[in-house]
């Protein structure tokens, strides 16, 4: 879930220690954890499994994943900056840029949300996450689509429209920077294919949310935590403060960006 950093790296477009990173992570949370949840659990997350959660983020779903394995069952949650991330008695939390980590191995799930996508070095964190797979085990890659753009239902004003959507440019923008492919999350159902995962399976779901809810808060949050780079962009202080203002509006009404959820198996014979 999280993309974090304690510097400016390459890869990463928020940063865990801001101020505001906790009510970023929690928004991401409450929008992302019950499709996430669903398709772990048609996944097959039993008692008695290893799982590692990659860019855990709050710990949200760490903590979920914790109470489905016990007792027995053991959830390792890494992020470059775990500061969130709660305590458990089946819970483990490494800090680490997954770039550069080995996982333990024999997993019977590995989880990375909101991550791959980050990374230019996507495909090869990919064959890394496949690694720590016991034969059998489960691999769920999920990120937004955020090349699909067609997100508002509702807008107050055409004023409101013109915010929102120069936003997105001054945001995406600045994650594809940095590294981000924002189109990934279609193309990762090839990459796992391609890199002999199988029964390769992709969940693709987005919902509404009015204005001082759900995607609303989140890109609140983001506005905030990456105002610098929005002002770079061309917008103003006066723009950001009215475009918090209508994020706000109960009279907005947006989708998410598609969240592209998909599964694949390590083979259990060679």
């Amino acid at each position: 879930m999280s993309t974090t950093t304690t510097g400016e790296q390459a890869g990463y477009m928020f940063d865990n220690a801001t101020d505001e990173a906790a009510n970023q992570l929690r928004f991401l949370g409450e929008i992302l954890d019950p499709g996430t949840r669903r398709v772990l659990t048609e996944a097959g997350v039993a008692s008695g499994w290893n799982v590692t959660d990659v860019g855990a983020g709050a710990g949200t779903l760490t903590a979920w994943l914790s109470d489905q394995v016990a007792p027995g069952g053991h959830v390792t949650a890494v992020d470059l900056d775990p500061r969130h991330i709660p305590a458990g008695p089946n819970i483990t939390v490494r800090a680490g840029d997954i770039r550069h980590m080995k996982l333990d191995g024999s997993q019977q799930a590995v989880v990375a949300r909101l991550v791959l996508m980050h990374l230019p070095e996507r495909e090869q964190v990919l064959a890394r996450l496949m690694e720590a797979l016991a034969p059998g085990g489960v691999l769920v890659v999920a990120d937004w689509d955020c090349t699909w753009r067609d997100m508002i239902r509702r807008s107050p004003s055409p004023r409101a429209t013109e915010l929102i959507e120069r936003f997105h440019d001054g945001l995406l923008a600045f994650g594809e920077s940095r590294g981000a492919d924002m189109g990934w999350a279609k193309r990762a159902p090839e990459a796992m294919l391609r890199a002999g995962l199988v029964d390769v399976t992709s969940h693709i779901e987005s919902r509404s949310w009015r204005g001082g809810t759900g995607i609303c808060l989140l890109h609140r949050s983001n506005s905030l935590q990456r105002e610098a780079a929005l002002l770079d962009a061309g917008m103003t202080r006066e723009d950001l403060a009215e475009l918090r203002e209508v994020l706000m509006d109960p009279d907005l009404v947006m989708s998410g960006y598609l969240m592209h959820t998909t599964v694949g198996r390590r083979p259990t014979t060679a």
